[in-house]
């Protein structure tokens, strides 16, 4: 984040926002999956180690209880802002491909003759 404010990356350009709002959204949605995956795992492992499926089913423990688990808001977030990164970073590489300049004086014959 710093280099984007910084003045002498920017060679007379002005600070592209779009591009701080952006990096911006990415590392909050990893920051939001990272803290709620990590409450997930602390309250499966820590909270539900005993837990058993179907009062005393063949499966028990702490994953069996992740699976259950995937449908409730601490299950479904982490997976929806995983999603959204992804969309982000894909978004972000696709759109500097299109800004991107040949710089080989063959690659210019090329495209433009």
């Amino acid at each position: 984040m710093a280099a984007l404010f910084n003045p002498i990356h920017r060679r007379g350009e002005g600070i592209k926002w779009w591009l701080v709002a952006h990096t911006a959204a990415m590392f909050s949605f990893v920051t939001v999956y990272t803290a709620m995956n990590l409450q997930s795992q602390s309250i499966s492992f820590i909270d539900n180690r005993e837990f058993s499926y179907e009062s005393g089913g063949p499966l028990s423990g702490p994953f069996v209880y992740q699976f259950e688990s995937y449908s409730t808001a601490l299950g479904f977030i982490p997976n929806v802002m995983v999603n959204l990164n992804n969309w982000l970073v894909d978004g972000l590489l696709v759109s500097c491909l299109f800004d991107a300049a040949p710089i080989c004086p063959v690659a210019l014959h090329i495209l433009h003759p």
